[in-house]
């Protein structure tokens, strides 16, 4: 018996540890993507407001340069996102994603981001292209046609995650009940 309790509690112990390395691990690789995530959107921001500021000040300022400005800040806008949310989903919460709930937000939370970033890009494109030739406008068109579908996609995850999480409910609910009659 004492032996039986020395082998098994150094394992314990042993795995738990080996447990909290690897997911200190985990958190500071994390943690470095996102704050690098974080510098490059801000030095593309930088670069994009210095792009327009020079043209500016150099009396040849034109539409397209700041138009790609704004595709570059939608662009940094939505990585700084993506950084947020590696902090907030795998940093700052200590915990695993348990429920069909918590799956169903965080997953909104990330396709939005995505969602969002897509479709401002293909609208910034769309100015981009009314000027030039029209059959430019077949990829603008097409992304915020991709746009539009993940918007579907998600509302349709959405609906069917509801939806088998209540069947989830009702199933339990009915053992519950089965097992308080027996």
């Amino acid at each position: 018996m004492a032996t039986d309790r020395r082998n098994s509690q150094p394992g314990k112990r042993a795995g738990a540890g080996l447990d909290r390395l690897f997911e200190g691990i985990a958190k500071g690789i994390y943690l470095f993507a996102a704050l690098a995530l974080v510098v490059l959107a801000v030095s593309t921001i930088v670069a994009a407001v210095w792009l327009v500021g020079a043209q500016v000040l150099s009396g040849e300022s034109s539409i397209n340069t700041a138009l790609n400005s704004i595709g570059l800040i939608i662009l940094s806008v939505a990585v700084v996102n993506v950084a947020k949310f590696i902090l907030e989903e795998e940093i700052l919460r200590e915990r695993e994603l348990r429920s069909p709930r918590e799956v169903r937000l965080s997953l909104t939370k990330f396709m939005t981001i995505i969602i969002v970033a897509t479709s401002l890009e293909a609208l910034v494109i769309v100015f981009e292209t009314k000027e030039g030739n029209v059959r430019e406008l077949i990829y603008p068109t097409f992304l915020m046609a991709v746009g539009v579908l993940a918007l579907v996609g998600l509302g349709l995850f959405q609906w069917l995650s509801r939806h088998a999480g209540s069947i989830e409910q009702a199933t339990q609910a009915d053992e519950d009940e089965a097992e308080a009659q027996s």
